[in-house]
């Protein structure tokens, strides 16, 4: 293996920017998740949502859902297959969104996914776009990957303006892509690689500076 893409020895559990803090999930947090994902679940998550998030989201067992979530997702940032994070908000800690760097490949690939959701309260404030940045430089400058993709379904026009707004590079369309909210839809794929982030970073990253 290359020596630049050997994994960190240990991952630090958040990274910040000027507005926000991405930081590893708390078994505590179970109830503040539980009540934005019930808020923001039918009218904003449901139809670009997978199915388990429908269980996650259902009020009578909630909190038991998102603990079992929680729990789950430690496990796997342990494993070193998926890091998600809290989006929170730095001055007052709020949770209000979700971002994953799932499905991570090492090998031949050092490469992983990026998923992403802003609850219903904090849309159109730009906090997934600064997210974005923020799990990129995770992905490139901590886990030492070499590859990250974006995958939305085409009709999600919300989240397609994220990688729009950060110049991401269009890959192409996976037919029927993602089963989300009870149906298949086409997938746009955005891409960056090492070497864009490294020619970008500077770029991208002075627009949220801490």
């Amino acid at each position: 293996m290359l020596e630049e893409f050997l994994p960190p020895e240990r991952v630090p559990k958040s990274i910040a920017s000027a507005r926000l803090l991405l930081r590893q999930y708390r078994t505590s947090d179970a109830e503040s998740f539980a009540e934005l994902l019930v808020l923001s679940y039918p009218n904003h998550l449901a139809p670009w949502s997978p199915p388990t998030m429908k269980a996650e989201a259902e009020p009578s067992g909630a909190r038991r859902a998102a603990r079992e979530h929680i729990l789950v997702a430690l496990d796997k940032w342990d494993e070193g297959s998926d890091y998600r994070f809290f989006i929170t908000l730095r001055e007052t800690g709020d949770i209000v969104g979700q971002i994953g760097l799932t499905q991570l490949v090492r090998g031949v690939s050092q490469s992983c996914f990026i998923g992403y959701w802003v609850g219903l309260p904090y849309l159109h404030r730009g906090y997934a776009t600064e997210a974005v940045v923020l799990a990129m430089e995770f992905a490139f400058d901590v886990l030492k990957l070499h590859r990250v993709s974006l995958w939305i379904a085409t009709g999600n026009e919300v989240s397609l303006k994220i990688p729009a707004r950060l110049g991401l590079r269009f890959e192409g369309t996976a037919l029927r892509g993602l089963f989300l909210g009870k149906q298949w839809h086409d997938t746009h794929i955005f891409a960056i690689t090492l070497e864009e982030w490294n020619e970008r970073k500077t770029e991208l990253q002075s627009q949220f500076a801490p």
